[in-house]
């Protein structure tokens, strides 16, 4: 029996306030399209059964839209024959019982089997039973759910929540809770996991699928995509849905770098034909905070505008380095037209006069550093 293993689709997700050309967030819209890609794949492996290991949902109650791209997938993973099993995630999980799952309005659909209510379910597809523990109201909860699972010998267990052996990587999302290593026993022939957004393989037989998509500049080297897994042989091997659209660019250190130099290292990194569509993030480390300033801020606004997101990540250096760096006084002219510059921007010198402000103080920056360089040279 072949199974395919996704998980944390988040359907609904937004962020970072970019909208396409119908006014709509953009991540948003990327988040549908990478799940019904995901879709097209499944149906054209066409595995013996689908598992979703939890987070469907972004929210509890979620929007129309998410509930109509959930409930068009699953029909079409219906209409080729798939069995679906579901459990339900923190993210979607009610929080208390007097609280409806969302799931409820999938319940009935030929070949869908859904664990949504705090407690451990089985479902026989195929020749195997899958073992689902979704989302328990608290974190002790889970050991007794799963005392009540008797084994047939072919079984395969779905949970969702961080594990463990990968607690250092904690999501801190809300109703996120740790899986005891003790959960995870050999005699199931797969373990199933959801909740960490990364793909990983935790023991000999368990493994979390991670995501299809990138949702923080934390997950851009990760591996994202579905799990296409052998219940016989165990193998489980990579179906990758999207390519890799999220750079997150390693720190660069700016110490002593003047306001040219750290604007030609971000042009560099900023060519149209390489960030076009993806979401992209510049780290500098280390920057004199006058010298970024003085950059035109104008143009390093528009840097971004073939990126799905772009931000440029600062961290300063000290207000004792700042002082004690010594300055480069044949740059002083870049660095005065670099500020003239900002300020012509945000309009704070007039209309009329902004191009002599920028000429003639910068003609006499340069005079000035050339007198001073001339005192220097005949000093006796």
């Amino acid at each position: 029996m072949k199974i395919i293993h996704l998980a944390d689709s988040h359907l609904g997700f937004s962020s970072y306030s970019r909208l396409d050309e119908h006014g709509q967030n953009r991540i948003e819209e990327m988040v549908y399209s990478g799940f019904e890609k995901a879709i097209e794949q499944i149906i054209r492996a066409h595995p013996d059964a689908v598992v979703h290991a939890g987070d469907v949902f972004h929210h509890v109650r979620p929007k129309i839209k998410p509930l109509f791209i959930f409930q068009r997938g699953l029909q079409r993973l219906v209409e080729a024959a798939i069995p679906v099993i579901i459990i339900s995630g923190n993210h979607d999980a009610p929080k208390s019982f007097n609280q409806t799952s969302p799931f409820r309005l999938f319940e009935g659909l030929r070949d869908v089997h859904i664990a949504q209510r705090y407690s451990y379910e089985r479902f026989e597809v195929g020749d195997h039973c899958f073992h689902c523990i979704p989302f328990c109201s608290e974190p002790q909860d889970y050991l007794t759910e799963f005392g009540e699972i008797k084994r047939s010998g072919r079984d395969v267990l779905v949970m969702h929540g961080m594990v463990e052996s990968l607690k250092n990587q904690k999501m801190r999302s809300v109703g996120e809770h740790e899986l005891n290593d003790s959960l995870l026993k050999s005699d199931f022939d797969y373990i199933a996991l959801g909740h960490y957004h990364g793909q990983a393989q935790v023991s000999a037989n368990a493994y979390y699928s991670g995501s299809v998509e990138y949702f923080n500049f934390g997950e851009a080297r990760d591996v994202k995509g579905m799990l296409l897994v052998d219940l016989e042989t165990g193998k489980a091997s990579n179906v990758p849905v999207k390519p890799n659209y999220m750079i997150d660019h390693p720190p660069i250190d700016c110490s002593g770098m003047r306001s040219d130099e750290i604007a030609e290292i971000i042009m560099d990194m900023c060519h149209e034909d390489e960030i076009s569509d993806r979401m992209v993030r510049i780290n500098l480390k280390n920057v004199n905070r006058v010298a970024y300033r003085s950059i035109d801020q104008g143009k390093l606004n528009r840097l971004g505008g073939a990126a799905i997101y772009f931000k440029i990540r600062l961290d300063f250096c000290d207000e004792e380095d700042r002082i004690e760096r010594p300055v480069d006084r044949r740059m002083l002219h870049v660095d005065f037209a670099g500020f003239l510059g900002e300020r012509r921007s945000a309009n704070l010198i007039p209309e009329t006069i902004k191009d002599e402000v920028v000429s003639y103080g910068t003609e006499i920056m340069k005079k000035a550093v050339l007198a001073r360089q001339k005192e220097t040279t005949d000093a006796p």
